[in-house]
């Protein structure tokens, strides 16, 4: 775990006003790729709270060394939405004064809800994110869509009960994809990526991997992990929410396809958050089952 060096803390204070002073610094849980603090300053009269973002998983860095720039580009554009999400305070792209890239932001107020009251309506908050995100055509946006596996070297999983549906899916992923509209997207975004204040969507977070891609990106990859902690119905109900709010386009199952490769070789784990978020009923031969059985439900739409 990186800490807060006196460099951290010098630049973080070189970038605030000559009054700010810091309070309190505090590791946020559920980090995975970074470390997230929230920082809270004293400025004058008022106090408020920053979280900065310490880009410390080397290999990332050594496949994307730009992602402190890419980071805060994405959240200059996301801005543009006006979907509640940080605003950029500084960044330090390379390292030069914390030794590590980092991003200084706003932070929104909420936080992660993983068992809402109305679960419905739950999914209904995250659908309607989708429309004014995607009206961002982003045609200058410096980072572009890619699959992180490679698609001509994919091979059936081992872990599955149904081989020959992985097959197949492998071999729509390997055909040209239908006729798609690409714009600006999260391609990261599911409900760990949200801050709710008490049953109300108050934050869309963790943009480091947007980028101008495929619209119906966005939707498959959180019913990617709706179906991984909760079943196939809660991927099913927010797909349905997202057609009746943005119509057709927001879904195609190639693109659900797409998010679904991304599991391999696999095979699925549980992701480290969902239990500290209460999500503890999980476990890998569950997981497996859910996701043969999504590849299933998904298929039958080709």
């Amino acid at each position: 775990m990186k800490s807060l060096t006196q460099p951290i803390v010098e630049w973080i204070k070189s970038q605030l006003g000559s009054q700010a002073e810091i309070i309190e610094n505090i590791r946020l849980q559920g980090s995975t790729s970074s470390d997230l603090f929230t920082i809270q300053i004293r400025e004058t009269s008022q106090v408020y709270e920053l979280v900065l973002r310490l880009l410390t998983n080397q290999e990332w860095l050594q496949t994307e060394p730009d992602l402190a720039d890419h980071e805060a580009a994405a959240l200059i554009m996301a801005k543009q939405s006006g979907l509640p999400v940080p605003e950029v305070v500084a960044w330090d792209a390379q390292g030069a004064n914390c030794g590590v890239p980092a991003i200084l932001m706003t932070a929104v107020p909420g936080k992660v809800n993983l068992h809402p009251l109305d679960f419905d309506d739950w999914l209904k908050q995250m659908a309607s994110t989708l429309q004014p995100l995607h009206e961002l055509d982003a045609a200058d946006f410096g980072w572009q869509y890619f699959c992180y596996n490679n698609l001509k070297t994919l091979k059936v999983p081992e872990w599955s009960a149904q081989p020959g549906l992985w097959q197949r899916a492998i071999e729509i992923v390997n055909q040209p994809p239908p006729n798609t509209k690409f714009c600006f997207i999260h391609r990261d975004y599911h409900p760990m990526n949200t801050l709710w204040q008490g049953e109300t969507l108050s934050g869309v977070v963790d943009w480091v991997n947007a980028c101008r891609g495929p619209a119906p990106f966005d939707l498959a990859w959180n019913r990617l992990n709706l179906m991984l902690m909760y079943g196939v119905e809660a991927a099913d109900r927010l797909r349905d929410h997202a057609i009746a709010i943005c119509g057709d386009q927001v879904w195609h199952p190639y693109w659900d396809l797409m998010a679904m490769i991304e599991l391999l070789p696999g095979p699925p784990e549980v992701y480290a958050p969902w239990p500290v978020f209460g999500l503890c009923d999980l476990s890998v031969s569950l997981l497996k089952q859910r996701a043969d059985a999504y590849l299933l439900s998904v298929l039958k739409s080709f």
